[in-house]
C-alpha cells in the first residue's frame, strides 16, 4: 500500500512541466559536464598545477563575493516574476542596475586588495581580467538565466548554458592549439573573451524574447534588504565550497591549491542532477510555500526519494571513479586521488541541504536560511585557519566537510521547529 502511494506521488510530481523543465535541465547539464571536463582537462593539462592554482585561487575568490554583484535582486526577480508576470520588466531593469554598479565596486575593492590576499607571482592583470569575467560577465549570464527561468522558458535557460560551456571549450581549444606554452594570463585573456560574449548574447535575448527592462528605484529601495538576505546566502554557500581554494592558494602551495582544485571539479559534476532538479522546482517552492511552510515542505517531501537514491549513488561513485583522475589529467595530479575520495560525500549532503534551503525560501524564511549558512561559513573560515596550515589540502577538506555537515542539521532543525509552529497555530485556530 506504501508503494502505491509513493508512486502515485512520483507519478503526479513528474505528469507536468516540473518532468519537462528536469529533463530540459538534466540534458543541459549532462552535455556541459562532458564539454566541461574536456576544456577543464585541456586547460588543466597546458596550464600545470601551479598555473591552474592561480587561476582557481583567483576564482574561488570571485565566487565567494559573486552573489552581491546583484545584492540577490535576481531571486527576487524570479520570486515575483513567479506569481505575476507582469512583474517582469521593473524587476529585469532594477536587477541589471544593481549588478553594473555592484560588480564594478566589488571589481576595484578586490583589486586593491589582492596584494594581501593572493602570492606575488600572480600578476594585477591576471586578476582584473578574471574579475571582470566571473563577476561582470558571469553576472550578467546569471541573471538572464533567471529572467528566462522566472518566465518558465527553461527550454532557453538550457540552451544559454549550452552555450555558455561551449564558449569556454572554445577558449580552452584556442588555448592548446595557438599558445605552446600558456601562462595563467593567457588562459585569463581567453576566458575573458568567451565570457563577454556569451554575457551579450544571454542580455540580448531576453530583451528580445521577454521585454526590455523599466526601472523603479523606489521599489529597489524597499526591497534590497529582501534581496541582500539572498546574497548572504549564497555566499555563505559559495564560502564553503570557495574559500578553501583561495585559503591553500595563500596559505600552502599553488601546486596543493590545483591538486584539491582539479578534485573539486569532479565533484562539481556531482551537482548536475541536482542543478537539473532542484532548478526545475525553485519557482514551485515559492508558489507552493505562499501557503506556508506546511505546503513546502509537503512539495519537498515528493522529491526526498531521489535525494536519498542521489546521495547513496554518488558517495558510491567517487569512491570507484577516483584512480582515473592521474590517467585523465595527468601523473602531475596522482595525489589528487586521495582529495576526491576524501570530498566524495559534499554532493550527497548538498543535497538534502538544498531540499531543506529551498523549503525555506519557498515558504518566506530566507532570513532564517541565510543565518545557518553565515555560521556554516564562518566554522569553515576558523577551521581552514586552524587545519591548512597543518595539513594542507586534506585540512581544507575536513573544514568543508564538517562546515557542510553542520549546515544540512542546522537547516533541517529549522524547518522541523517552524513546521511545528505552524501546525500548533493551525489547531489553535
Amino acid at each position: 500500500m506504501q508503494f502505491k502511494i509513493r508512486k502515485s506521488q512520483i507519478s503526479k510530481l513528474f505528469k507536468a512541466n516540473l518532468f519537462r523543465d528536469t529533463l530540459w535541465i538534466l540534458l543541459a547539464k549532462l552535455f556541459n559536464v562532458v564539454m566541461q571536463a574536456i576544456y577543464f582537462v585541456i586547460v588543466a593539462r597546458f596550464l600545470g598545477a601551479e598555473n591552474y592554482g592561480s587561476f582557481i585561487a583567483v576564482t574561488a575568490l570571485a565566487s565567494i563575493v559573486f552573489p552581491f554583484v546583484a545584492l540577490g535582486s535576481e531571486h527576487l526577480l524570479v520570486q515575483y516574476t513567479a506569481i505575476n508576470r507582469s512583474n517582469f520588466p521593473i524587476y529585469w531593469g532594477n536587477t541589471l542596475l544593481l549588478l553594473l554598479i555592484n560588480s564594478s565596486l566589488l571589481t576595484i575593492g578586490l583589486l586593491i586588495l589582492s596584494p594581501i590576499i593572493f602570492p606575488e607571482n600572480i600578476s594585477w592583470l591576471t586578476i582584473l581580467i578574471i574579475l571582470l569575467a566571473d563577476l561582470f560577465c558571469l553576472g550578467l549570464l546569471d541573471i538572464s538565466s533567471k529572467a528566462f527561468i522566472s518566465t518558465n522558458f527553461v527550454k532557453k535557460f538550457a540552451q544559454l548554458g549550452i552555450l555558455s560551456t561551449c564558449g569556454k571549450l572554445l577558449a580552452a581549444l584556442s588555448l592548446a592549439i595557438f599558445f605552446p606554452h600558456p601562462n595563467t594570463l593567457t588562459w585569463a585573456c581567453l576566458y575573458l573573451i568567451s565570457s563577454a560574449v556569451i554575457a551579450l548574447i544571454g542580455i540580448l535575448s531576453v530583451n528580445h524574447i521577454i521585454g526590455s527592462a523599466q526601472f523603479n528605484i523606489s521599489k529597489l529601495k524597499s526591497e534590497i534588504k529582501t534581496g541582500i538576505y539572498f546574497s548572504i546566502s549564497s555566499s555563505a554557500n559559495n564560502i564553503n565550497s570557495s574559500l578553501d581554494k583561495t585559503m591553500l592558494g595563500s596559505m600552502a602551495t599553488l601546486t596543493s591549491t590545483g591538486i584539491y582544485g582539479s578534485a573539486y571539479r569532479f565533484i562539481d559534476v556531482g551537482y548536475v542532477p541536482l542543478f537539473a532538479i532542484f532548478g526545475a522546482a525553485y519557482t514551485k517552492f515559492f508558489q507552493h510555500g505562499s501557503s506556508g511552510i506546511r505546503s513546502s515542505l509537503g512539495f519537498a517531501k515528493k522529491l526526498f526519494p531521489f535525494v536519498v537514491g542521489y546521495g547513496i549513488l554518488s558517495v558510491i561513485g567517487y569512491l570507484v571513479f577516483a584512480p582515473v583522475l592521474p590517467i585523465i589529467l595527468g601523473n602531475e595530479y596522482a595525489d589528487a586521488i586521495a582529495a576526491l575520495r576524501w570530498l566524495a560525500p559534499i554532493p550527497c549532503l548538498a543535497a538534502f541541504q538544498m531540499l531543506a534551503a529551498d523549503t525555506l525560501t519557498g515558504a518566506g524564511f530566507q532570513k532564517s536560511r541565510s543565518i545557518v549558512q553565515v555560521v556554516a561559513a564562518l566554522l569553515n573560515l576558523g577551521l581552514n585557519f586552524i587545519l591548512i596550515p597543518q595539513f594542507s589540502w586534506k585540512g581544507a577538506a575536513w573544514a568543508t566537510l564538517c562546515s557542510d555537515s553542520f549546515r544540512m542539521v542546522g537547516l533541517w532543525i529549522i524547518v522541523i521547529v517552524l513546521y511545528r509552529q505552524e501546525v500548533k497555530m493551525a489547531k489553535s485556530s
